[in-house]
């Protein structure tokens, strides 16, 4: 399990992986298109979809003037698509799959939910103890490969500059050639399954070596999906890592979405500190608490609560706290 200085460590010291964040350890390197389809839809159905997405997205964005190629534009504002996003920087994805998480937390547990002392202790500790990824992608090494077999099913297509969201969060896309892969690929295979295992039929004496949650070539990593929690200091260090980076809502969304995102993530946040959930991991027992403040605190006294714990310091980064 890698913690959130390490990730940022080696990304500091190697410049040549671009990044992608996932609210879910179980999230694989599936597009969102292909995981909403049939298991058994071919990859020439497949693309009769992606096509009648970008045919409507091209004159959509063009009636609106909208800059930028339709299939990105189409990623960045959250159509269906048979693309990833990737970022070159780190924290782009320590974002995604920070914020994502808290989005969904909060809709799923707390929305219309009844929520008494003891499940309010299990919620807690849900929440310090869960598990998100990210996934780095080599380019460089990736860019070798593609040189080396310019049939590769796989395709990273770089920054589209004109589009203003991409641009800001320092985008790629990652896709998959149908027309290259292997006749048993399925589309709701990990894009890195699909290239290894086009790469083992085509050419079996180069092939991509896995080891667990890596796969390597010419001896050096390729792709590696790096699992990771974020207890209550991480939580108020990546806050501030991501402030000082850049990496906030409204900096990686320039229009109103960014302006809605940072206040939709303020009001969670801070609901989670309400409900007690955004708290160190420590439990709260009450011969380390006087009995009438433990009261005062399940009754939601914040002065009482922010006195007796740790609470997650809102004021260093983005999710600021309601006066």
């Amino acid at each position: 399990m890698a913690t959130l200085q390490k990730i940022i460590s080696k990304a500091k010291d190697n410049s040549n992986f671009i990044y992608r964040g996932c609210a879910f350890e179980k999230y694989d390197l599936v597009p969102t298109l292909a995981r909403k389809l049939k298991t058994d839809i071919s990859f020439a159905q497949y693309n009769i979809y992606s096509d009648v997405v970008k045919k409507a997205a091209e004159r959509g964005y063009s009636e609106v003037g909208m800059n930028g190629l339709a299939d990105g534009l189409s990623q960045h504002y959250g159509l269906s698509t048979s693309y990833l996003d990737w970022s070159y920087s780190v924290y782009v994805a320590l974002y995604f799959a920070f914020t994502s998480y808290i989005k969904q937390f909060v809709d799923e547990n707390i929305l219309d939910q009844h929520i008494d002392l003891c499940k309010m202790h299990c919620l807690r500790d849900d929440f310090n103890k869960h598990k998100y990824c990210i996934y780095r992608l080599n380019k460089t090494l990736y860019d070798e490969l593609k040189n080396q077999y310019p049939k590769l099913p796989l395709i990273v297509s770089d920054t589209d500059h004109k589009n203003e969201r991409m641009e800001s969060q320092q985008g790629l896309l990652s896709s998959i050639d149908s027309t290259k892969v292997n006749d048993n690929a399925k589309i709701q295979n990990s894009q890195i399954k699909i290239l290894a295992d086009w790469l083992q039929s085509n050419n079996p004496d180069d092939f991509l070596k896995q080891s667990d949650d890596k796969y390597s070539w010419n001896n050096e990593t390729l792709l590696e999906k790096i699992t990771f929690k974020l207890s209550q200091r991480d939580r108020n260090d990546l806050q501030k890592y991501l402030k000082e980076n850049g990496a906030i809502s409204t900096k990686l969304f320039p229009d109103f979405e960014g302006v809605k995102k940072n206040i939709e993530f303020s009001k969670d946040y801070n609901i989670l500190r309400d409900w007690e959930i955004a708290y160190q991991e420590a439990p709260l027992h009450s011969n380390f608490t006087a009995p009438e403040d433990l009261s005062k605190m399940v009754n939601g006294n914040q002065n009482v609560i922010n006195s007796r714990l740790n609470t997650d310091n809102l004021g260093k980064g983005e999710f600021f706290p309601f006066q």
